[in-house]
């Protein structure tokens, strides 16, 4: 019972802190808005669940399931980032400090924080099912609600899967090659292999899929068998209904989907052994390099040299040049007077040099590799090797920190006390994300201007804008990198990866050479300045979010 009633404080304790937080409404808001088009329209023109235009009636067994459908890949995705942070905070505020000084084990912390996990995510789906419920009676095609068919699937569907990847949040977040972006990126790409391969996972979403097809095949045999997911548009034409008396939920049916719950057990094992408890790393001296010894020594014979003594320069770990007058100690009216910069340059600079802080060599790297094989290729050729979709997905860790970077470090309200603040640094910041984008795709750019290509040269001025414009406007709004890498990991996926049209910023071309602008008779020069509109509205509301910071400041 002891072990029960830990987890459950642990578990209590966070839940208690998550629905306090601002992130939590908003997400919550975010898929009660979900769910509503998650039921179309009897008459719209989209379908979230299509099965070679057939649809089944909107009663309680055929919205539920559909809607559990819905919310599976969608929560799959975004609840993953919304709860992948408890251990993070603890570690932040000082809490996990405290909690490792207790008897607490590992294990027992790490299943509570699960359970906090499944928990929020849990809440999420009973507001779905509310919203799902409503929205019957809205359509108003069937009127009678029947709880068993519309509870079913969320209960056998979505829980499940909710309950890995609330072990999969704690997971990544004790395993420190996970923590960053990389560990972001690798889920991402978990999604969509969960995606495009749910027909062979039996634990998918196939299983309701599944059985929806092979009662459409008996009452309808012309049925051709395809269906899809997601918002599909109809192009104008009606949709066929058929009745569906939802899932026979059979005890081997029930005991597949809750055998979920045995493999998430699993991972938070497996979580427990990568976990290192709020394991500090132990305090060294730093000495610096041999460069900053030099100039250490450099400064202190000068020093000397000036008439001052040795004992009067200070020269503590980072505070190496900074010297004082013998005995009488400092004064204001001795000191050199204060001279204003106002250089741009410099500030954008210093912006670049903390955007690559910390970045490894094999970035630069892999960043030069995809510079030469853009420069080396000729623009049909490079996008059909996916060198232009990976070129413009390597920079991701580094635009993340956009807009972000001084709530992360705590610097914020010194940053927002410099002189003009609003019109230079977050100029510097954007503008430092443009230069990135352009340093990047050199390659491409070079060989765009040698081509006199001017359609693509457009894309890659409208991607160069739109890119670093999402990244601020997502780090001032929500202060922190995950917005941005999720957001535009999903843009990237479904838009140059996928070439979806309207989504595709590059302009890829297609088989027969033109773009999806060019295909649907659109001229390159107004679809790019539609995104320059687009990254203008992004960047002034970037500017309108941080000028209360300014104000308040």
């Amino acid at each position: 019972m002891k072990v029960f009633r830990t987890v459950y404080n642990v578990a209590r304790a966070d839940v208690l802190e998550r629905t306090r937080q601002f992130s939590f409404l908003l997400m919550l808001g975010i898929t009660m808005l979900a769910a509503y088009f998650f039921i179309p329209p009897t008459d719209g023109n989209y379908a979230t669940l299509y099965l070679d235009r057939y649809r089944g009636v909107y009663n309680s067994a055929w919205v539920g399931s559909s809607v559990a459908i819905s919310t599976t890949l969608f929560l799959s995705l975004f609840g993953f980032y919304l709860v992948k942070n408890s251990i993070r905070r603890d570690e932040q505020t000082g809490f996990g400090q405290i909690i490792a000084s207790t008897s607490v084990s590992k294990l027992n912390y790490l299943a509570g924080k699960a359970l906090s996990n499944f928990t929020v995510l849990s809440v999420i789906v009973a507001v779905i099912i509310l919203i799902t419920a409503t929205m019957q009676l809205v359509r108003g095609e069937v009127l009678r609600i029947e709880l068993w068919p519309m509870l079913s699937p969320f209960l056998f569907l979505t829980l499940p899967v909710m309950a890995v990847v609330s072990a999969l949040a704690v997971l990544f977040e004790t395993v420190k090659a996970l923590r960053g972006v990389i560990g972001h990126v690798i889920y991402f790409s978990m999604y969509i292999a969960f995606i495009s391969l749910s027909a062979y996972i039996p634990y998918g979403t196939n299983v309701i899929t599944d059985r929806m097809k092979s009662d459409l095949t008996l009452l309808h045999p012309d049925y051709s068998g395809s269906f899809g997911i997601g918002v599909l548009t109809l192009g104008g034409q009606p949709m066929k209904l058929f009745q569906w008396q939802g899932m026979d939920w059979t005890p081997a049916l029930i005991g597949q989907q809750l055998t979920l719950l045995l493999y998430a057990f699993i991972i938070i094992l497996a979580a427990s052994v990568f976990f290192r408890r709020f394991k500090e790393v132990p305090f060294t001296a730093h000495k610096g390099s041999k460069r900053e010894q030099s100039r250490a020594a450099a400064e202190q014979a000068a020093a000397v040299a000036a008439g001052y003594t040795s004992a009067d320069t200070i020269h503590a770990a980072g505070w190496n040049g900074f010297t004082r007058p013998s005995g009488t100690g400092a004064r204001a009216a001795a000191l050199s007077p204060v001279t204003l910069r106002n250089s741009f340059f410099p500030l954008v600079m210093a912006e670049i040099r903390l955007m690559m802080k910390g970045t490894r060599l094999g970035w630069y790297a892999v960043a030069l590799v995809l510079i030469i094989l853009g420069l080396s290729m000729p623009a049909g050729t490079s996008a059909a090797w996916m060198i232009w979709p990976l070129t413009w997905i390597w920079p991701l860790a580094l635009w993340s920190g956009m807009g972000s970077r001084e709530y992360r470090y705590q610097t914020h309200l010194l940053v927002a006390s410099s002189p003009r603040y609003l019109t230079r640094q977050l100029t510097a910041v954007w503008l430092s994300g443009v230069l990135l984008a352009c340093i990047t795709g050199s390659g491409m750019l070079i060989r765009f201007i040698l081509e006199g290509n001017l359609e693509s040269l457009a894309y890659f001025a409208s991607a160069a804008l739109l890119i670093p414009s999402l990244a601020l406007v997502s780090g001032v709004m929500t202060r922190t990198n995950r917005t941005f890498e999720v957001l535009y990991m999903l843009l990237w996926y479904l838009g140059p990866f996928n070439k979806t049209p309207v989504l595709d910023f590059l302009g890829s071309p297609s088989e027969s050479g033109t773009s999806w602008a060019a295909a649907m008779g659109i001229r390159y020069w107004l679809v790019g300045c539609s995104y320059l509109a687009v990254s203008a509205g992004l960047l002034a509301a970037a500017y309108l979010a941080r000028s209360r910071l300014a104000k308040s400041s």
